[in-house]
């Protein structure tokens, strides 16, 4: 412990191990497997109505558990926080496993994400293509709308448009995000085949899968070519297809994990 960047505050103190961890056999350095839900354990100290020991230092981030409306990133609502966060000490933002950026900006690398990248094998693509009818369902027609807002020398991050933990909106999206000291609001709608978003940086765009939608304002190149009618058709045939073979508890653990 120690030889990283940042410590858990429960760990700072090396005689506070039984705070999370339950001693196998008092006068050695043994512990009892931790189970991969841990919310107990973290709610102790991390949860709004807790209140933290007197022996722990710090005032630990509090996290709201959300409503029956909010949608939960998996690992959140299963209560599994060690999927992300090391309960010992990391080198990265909030105590994470992996490199993940708490900026709302940041300059393009796969390794921004690795965090994210660990689970969410398919966002490489989503990423760093141009054009797809696969990777993500944030597309206009082919455009990949993921990659034309991320990868780029001032990219917006992941943190900017989605929770991490949870949000009332489809796909995790938020509700606002933080500017500066100002909040800005996001609105977000959901359709079948696309949506539509307004935000601070832009006036109402909307996007669909299967017939592109015209873009009138100023943006940079669109790389790539425009796919045909048959490809398009071919990519509704195949998502329909794969949306009556999923199983339902796939759907329901998914929501809010794929845009």
């Amino acid at each position: 412990m120690g030889k990283k960047k940042s410590v858990h505050a429960v760990g700072v103190n090396g005689m506070l191990c039984n705070k999370c961890h339950e001693i196998v056999k008092q006068g050695e350095h043994r512990f009892k497997k931790i189970p991969s839900e841990t919310r107990h354990l973290c709610n102790q100290c991390h949860s709004k109505e807790s209140t933290v020991p007197a022996d722990i230092k710090g005032s630990p981030p509090k996290v709201p558990t959300g409503d029956k409306k909010t949608k939960l990133h998996v690992p959140f609502a299963e209560g599994k926080c060690t999927e992300c966060h090391d309960p010992h000490e990391s080198n990265f933002y909030k105590h994470l496993k992996a490199q993940y950026t708490g900026e709302s900006y940041a300059s393009f690398s796969v390794e921004t994400y690795s965090l994210c990248i660990k689970c969410h094998k398919e966002l490489i693509k989503a990423l760093t293509e141009p054009r797809t009818l696969t990777a993500t369902g944030f597309r206009n027609g082919n455009l990949n709308l993921h990659y034309r807002h991320v990868n780029k020398k001032k990219g917006r991050t992941c943190q900017l448009c989605h929770h991490y933990h949870g949000s009332q909106n489809p796909m995790l999206i938020k509700g606002a995000f933080l500017f500066g000291k100002m909040k800005l609001e996001i609105k977000y709608k959901k359709t079948d085949t696309g949506g539509s978003c307004t935000t601070a940086c832009h006036v109402t765009v909307k996007y669909d899968r299967y017939k592109p939608v015209e873009i009138f304002m100023q943006t940079t190149p669109r790389l790539g070519r425009d796919a045909t009618p048959r490809e398009f058709r071919f990519s509704r045939e195949r998502e329909m297809k794969e949306l009556q073979t999923e199983p339902k508890e796939n759907k329901e653990k998914q929501e809010g994990e794929k845009k």
